[in-house]
């Protein structure tokens, strides 16, 4: 395995303070195979970045244990890995983008031959070149994050971290750095370990996805195995006026998810065709009885990513 995360757990303890300990990431365990992509997707606070940080050896776990080609997580294994973390400055904002590709590469011990030889074929292909002699502190945020991803793949690493790399991309640099991230799983080998919120980018690139929330990966698989698992029997209802629902309709999980003015909408779970033709003929039942029922939509919910992420998170959503 070219990433294995071993039971990693990441405990905050808070110093001056009678609040009880704070765990970020809980136990999670992982493997991401040479050129394949993995998708880690939360929630905001799930414990993604953490787990990242952790990974590139920028936070220290409480415990567990992070291989990285084979090698337990140590100077020589980190030289394989390279990172770009969302919301912090992967670049140095005073030199220029050829500059920090220089200054990350030495870093490194990449020949200077090397570097004067990849550093403009990465400006140029993700379109900065342009740039090349600007101060990066003139750069749009935009440009900041692809020159992030140039400076991680100057060192040509063999397991790529990407925490939120499209964030404040345009359209057609966003596509152009999908189209990257791509290349280097299928054409090169690299392992990438993705954050995203960007639902449809996960389902262009992903080989597998793991969904993790309160710390804790509580799904993973890959879209096929999440869209067998969570094979959608979920209907949604839009009605318009006031409806009584008989306790059978509850007992098959009928539940109120939104309701403006005289518009409710509602979810229910209906395992069958036979489930459906009780639905419409018990609306039909309504609606002779009050007249000003209207039923506005009834539709299955599809399974796309995005609808499997929230199921998958609504049964710890409920119980709070």
């Amino acid at each position: 395995m070219s990433l294995e995360v071993k039971n990693l757990k990441k405990i905050y303890q808070k110093r001056f303070t009678t609040r009880p300990p704070l765990t970020a990431v809980d136990d999670i365990s992982f493997q991401i195979r040479p050129g394949e992509i993995y998708s880690l997707l939360g929630p905001n606070g799930a414990g993604k970045s953490t787990t990242i940080k952790m990974i590139a050896g920028l936070v220290l776990p409480t415990s567990g244990e992070i291989h990285i080609a084979g090698k337990k997580g140590s100077s020589p294994s980190y030289q394989k890995l390279s990172a770009i973390l969302e919301g912090t400055r992967n670049v140095y904002w005073r030199l220029t983008p050829l500059e920090n590709l220089h200054y990350f590469a030495n870093l490194r011990g990449v020949p200077s031959s090397r570097v004067k030889e990849r550093a403009p074929m990465l400006l140029e292909e993700l379109n900065i070149d342009a740039k090349k002699k600007n101060q990066s502190q003139h750069l749009s945020r935009g440009m900041l994050q692809k020159l992030a991803l140039a400076a991680a793949l100057i060192t040509d690493p063999e397991v790529l971290l990407l925490d939120e790399p499209t964030l404040g991309l345009d359209v057609e640099s966003g596509r152009r750095i999908k189209d990257m991230i791509l290349r280097m799983a299928r054409d090169e080998g690299r392992t990438i370990l993705l954050t995203t919120h960007q639902m449809d980018l996960v389902e262009e690139v992903s080989d597998r996805v793991g969904i993790i929330n309160h710390g804790k990966l509580i799904q993973e698989g890959t879209l096929p195995e999440l869209r067998a698992v969570f094979k959608s029997h979920i209907y949604r209802l839009r009605i318009k006026g006031e409806i009584s629902w008989e306790e059978s309709w509850q007992n098959r999980g009928l539940r109120l998810i939104q309701k403006q003015n005289d518009v409710q909408l509602y979810e229910l779970d209906l395992k069958d065709s036979v489930g459906v033709s009780d639905l419409l003929a018990y609306l039909a039942q309504k609606q002779k009885q009050d007249s000003e029922l209207e039923i506005l939509s009834c539709h299955r919910v599809t399974d796309e990513l995005e609808e499997i992420f929230l199921r998958v998170l609504r049964p710890e959503q409920d119980q709070k």
